[in-house]
C-alpha cells in the first residue's frame, strides 16, 4: 500500500493545497513471484475533473497557456474537482480515498453489478485550520510513521454499488451518497517502510488502473485506458533513469 500526496513533487508541503487530493495505491499479488498482480487506485476526493483523455490534455494545455479559469468555466466537473475544498486529515490513517473509476463485478453465476471502490479509516477525522498550521510539513508522513509503530491500523475495503440509470463510464459522474456500500474485507498495516528504504522498488513499480483479475472487469470509461497507457510510460522512464543512476 503507498500513499501519497499530489503533484508528485517530493519537497512538496503536505498543507500546500496542490498536495491535495491525497494518493492511494494499493498491489494485491496474485503469485508466489509477484508477477501476476492487480492494482486499486484512489485519491481523497470523489470528484474529479475530465471525463476522457482529450479532456485531461485540454486542461494541461489551459493550465500551461494561462487560460486555465477559462477552462474552468466551461467545465462544472473540473471546476468542482478544483475549487471544492478538500479536507485536510489527521493522518493518512484517517482520510477517505475514492477510486472514480466504475467497475463491473460478476458473481460465479454470471450476474453484473457496476461498483466504485472506496477505502475507509475506523473513524474519519480532519483537522481545523488552527489544527494544520502547527503541523509540520511532513506531517502525514511523520504521523504514519510514528502511528504504525505503536501498533496495527485497520482500513476497510468497500465498494459503492451503482444502481439502474447510474452513469459508469465517466469518471466526473458521480453517484447519490444514498447507493448501497457493501464492504467487501480490511487491510490491517502493520510496518511503515521508509523512503529512502523503498526508493528503487519506488522507481521500479507501475500501478495499473485495469483489473487482472477473474470476476472484476474495466468499465467502457475511457480513462482507464488511457491511465494505464500513462501509467505504463511513466514507469518505463522512471526505470530507465533509475539504471543510469546505476552507472
Amino acid at each position: 500500500m503507498r500513499f501519497s500526496v499530489g503533484t508528485g513533487l517530493p519537497t512538496i508541503s503536505d498543507k500546500d493545497p496542490k498536495a491535495s487530493p491525497r494518493g492511494l495505491a494499493i498491489r494485491f499479488l496474485l503469485s508466489e513471484d509477484g508477477h501476476q498482480h492487480t492494482d486499486i487506485i484512489g485519491h481523497s476526493t470523489p470528484n474529479f475533473p475530465v471525463a476522457s483523455g482529450e479532456g485531461f490534455l485540454s486542461l494541461m494545455h489551459a493550465s500551461k497557456n494561462g487560460v486555465f479559469e477559462e477552462f474552468l468555466k466551461g467545465s462544472p466537473a473540473a471546476d468542482a474537482f478544483f475549487k471544492v475544498p478538500i479536507p485536510y486529515p489527521e493522518s493518512f490513517l484517517t482520510d477517505k480515498f475514492f477510486m472514480v473509476n466504475a467497475f463491473k463485478f460478476v458473481n460465479k453465476e454470471g450476474q453484473e453489478k457496476f461498483g466504485r471502490y472506496r477505502v475507509v479509516p475506523e473513524e474519519y477525522i480532519t483537522l481545523s485550520e488552527e489544527e494544520l498550521k502547527e503541523k509540520s510539513d511532513s506531517y502525514l508522513f511523520e504521523e504514519l510513521e510514528e502511528r504504525l509503530g505503536k501498533g496495527s491500523v485497520t482500513l476497510k475495503l468497500v465498494v459503492q454499488v451503482a444502481e439502474e440509470g447510474d452513469v459508469t463510464d465517466d469518471a466526473t459522474m458521480r453517484w447519490p451518497e444514498s447507493r448501497e456500500l457493501v464492504e467487501l474485507g480490511s487491510f490491517v498495516l502493520e510496518t511503515y517502510v521508509k523512503t529512502d528504504e523503498s526508493l528503487k522498488e519506488q522507481q521500479k513499480i507501475i500501478f495499473d488502473p485495469i483489473p487482472r483479475v477473474e470476476g472484476i472487469e474495466p468499465s467502457a470509461d475511457p480513462i482507464l485506458e488511457m491511465r494505464a497507457a500513462v501509467y505504463l510510460i511513466s514507469g518505463r522512464i522512471r526505470r530507465e533513469a533509475q539504471k543510469e543512476m546505476e552507472k
